[in-house]
């Protein structure tokens, strides 16, 4: 697992989110895909983090090309344009700070939904 992959597996544990389901077998525009699950307030609450290739790129290993990380409440059939309900972008620098506001978002977003 990618160093930012593991970070972000461990701010999501730590902030009650458990990862229920991984898919690799993606479009072009997708790297991966996780399908999370809230462990703690609206217990159940599901929704899904996908790790987006940058658009220009034509290799054939898309985790070397993770441009931006989005979270959604559905699984996106298409490639999404900031649409979701948290997005970090991956540009260096300041990963750690962009980790954090990214996780906040997704809980903020777990706080606003009634169960």
């Amino acid at each position: 697992m990618k160093y930012y992959k593991e970070m972000l597996f461990s701010k999501l544990v730590q902030s009650g989110w458990e990862i229920i389901h991984e898919s690799v077998n993606t479009e072009w525009w997708l790297e991966s895909s996780w399908k999370i699950r809230s462990i703690k307030q609206n217990y159940g609450l599901e929704c899904f983090i996908l790790f987006l290739v940058d658009p220009q790129y034509e290799g054939n290993d898309k985790s070397s090309a993770v441009w931006a990380i989005e979270a959604f409440k559905n699984l996106p059939s298409a490639r999404p344009l900031n649409t979701g309900v948290a997005a970090m972008n991956m540009i260096k620098g300041q990963f750690d700070v962009k980790l954090s506001v990214f996780v906040n978002e997704l809980n903020e977003y777990r706080a606003s939904v009634c169960s």
